[in-house]
């Protein structure tokens, strides 16, 4: 049940605002139940807390399914810079 952990994880984010694996965690199981909006909330949050190399990647192909490839592209490269 992908929306029961979800709304699990979104309570953890009360205690752990700014972990930015439980923000990427959120972000990809949102992603998964194709809840675009907040899938990519959740991990530009989580680059922001902490720019990773998966983070970049997740966000780039997100980007890519909603067409905005000019902007997964700088997220790609941001991840090949890390």
């Amino acid at each position: 049940d992908v929306l029961g952990r979800i709304a699990i994880a979104e309570k953890w984010l009360h205690q752990h605002a700014n972990d930015e694996a439980l923000l990427l965690t959120l972000g990809r199981l949102c992603r998964q139940q194709q809840l675009w909006g907040k899938a990519r909330s959740f991990m530009e949050a989580s680059l922001a807390v902490r720019p990773t190399r998966s983070a970049h990647v997740e966000l780039a192909q997100l980007l890519d399914e909603l067409q905005e490839s000019a902007l997964a592209t700088r997220h790609y490269r941001a991840a090949a810079l890390l």
